[in-house]
């Protein structure tokens, strides 16, 4: 069944006002390190420069260094540039870099990179000074301006690597959301539709049910007397399921009973319906009222004449529910069928709820009459 993905609005206990939302504290920095992710992307961060520092000890090998040294420098980077993280979100968040004036963004991202590369070595080299220092050693950062431009001319390409990365995520789930919302806006408008079309079998259906009970009022004023009480009882049922678009199929063969009992009445003793469904489909979801038009459009022009017989088999192979409504009328007329308000509500109503997984055909049944079939499938 197609539901509309629109999201429920909470209402108070009395039912009769929508609680106001509750705002959202926005989160803080201290709030983003401590969820869930940042713990695996803390790990991942700390393999990272181990696994640096691991190619700086086999690098210098043949140099006279301790060997825990190389993963200070390595370890002491890393955790550095995982903590200015964040900053580097942030300001993309300002300043988009699919956002106008360029020259803005270019500027703006500039500055922000010589201040991480600012805050990245002076907290690195803090960091590495204190762990040299508990290890009874002293770090040399060498000549400052020299070292500063090293890191820098790194670092430019750090930020703008992360710069790139969280651009593309962003992307990434923001059209993944217009996805989702455009399929949430086609299912709503699916969803409007068939509940529209639904509503159109309802007053055809009275208009006709009303213009067989005033031809029958000429006839035997008790007899359209019985109708209208029949009508009553179908209009009641109809009402109690407007709001659903798929109702078991025993409810829709009850009211095929009922609307059958009333054309019965219409034409009495020369029309004969005759219902035949396997076994155990009382609780199959079908379309509501997808099979009246079909028996209505049987009786007022497979068997305009007042009299013969109406077929209705409901049979299930596999996955897929078979409805076969069959009459021994008049047969097709030799001209393309043409149709109606009933015939076309149905075809839009499987279009929409089953997309190019339906069938609705026509055919002439032997020896005579018409033979209508609508095959799609089913869940239970």
């Amino acid at each position: 069944m197609q539901e509309s993905l629109t999201a429920p609005v909470s209402r108070s206990a009395d039912g009769d006002e929508p609680l106001e939302h509750v705002p959202r504290r926005r989160d803080t920095l201290v709030s983003r390190w401590l969820r869930p992710g940042w713990p695996l992307f803390i790990t991942l961060a700390i393999l990272f420069g181990v696994y640096w520092g691991l190619n700086q000890l086999i690098g210098l090998r043949s140099a006279p260094i301790a060997a825990w040294k190389p993963f200070v420098w390595e370890l002491s980077s890393v955790l550095v540039i995982l903590a200015l993280s964040p900053f580097i979100v942030r300001m993309e968040r300002r300043f988009r870099l699919d956002a106008r004036p360029l020259r803005r963004i270019v500027l703006a991202h500039a500055a922000a990179a010589i201040v991480f590369s600012a805050v990245h070595t002076t907290s690195m080299v803090i960091l590495r000074k204190i762990v040299y220092a508990l290890a009874g050693d002293s770090y040399d950062f060498g000549n400052v301006f020299v070292g500063w431009f090293y890191e820098l001319q790194k670092d430019v390409i750090t930020y703008l690597t992360i710069l790139l990365i969280v651009f593309a995520v962003r992307e990434f789930k923001e059209r993944r959301s217009g996805e989702l919302r455009a399929a949430q806006l086609a299912a709503e408008l699916s969803d409007a539709r068939l509940r529209h079309l639904t509503a159109q079998v309802d007053p055809h259906f009275l208009f006709n049910a009303l213009n067989a009970i005033s031809n029958r009022m000429r006839e035997d004023v008790d007899a359209a007397d019985r109708m209208i009480s029949q009508l009553g009882d179908l209009l009641r049922a109809a009402y109690a399921t407007d709001q659903q678009l798929l109702v078991p199929l025993h409810s829709e063969l009850e009211w095929l009973r009922g609307y059958a009992a009333m054309m019965a009445e219409r034409f009495r003793g020369q029309l004969s319906f005759e219902l035949q469904v396997d076994p155990g489909l009382d609780a199959v979801k079908v379309p509501r009222l997808l099979l009246q038009p079909l028996v209505e459009n049987a009786f007022r022009h497979g068997l305009a004449e007042g009299r013969g017989c109406l077929w209705v088999d409901v049979r299930r192979t596999g996955e897929r529910l078979s409805c076969t409504i069959s009459d021994d009328g008049v047969g097709l007329p030799d001209a393309p069928l043409g149709r109606g308000t009933g015939l076309s509500n149905v075809s839009r109503r499987l279009q929409l709820l089953f997309p190019h997984d339906h069938e609705l055909t026509f055919a002439d049944r032997e020896p005579r009459g018409t033979v209508v079939t609508v095959t799609f499938p089913v869940s239970k």
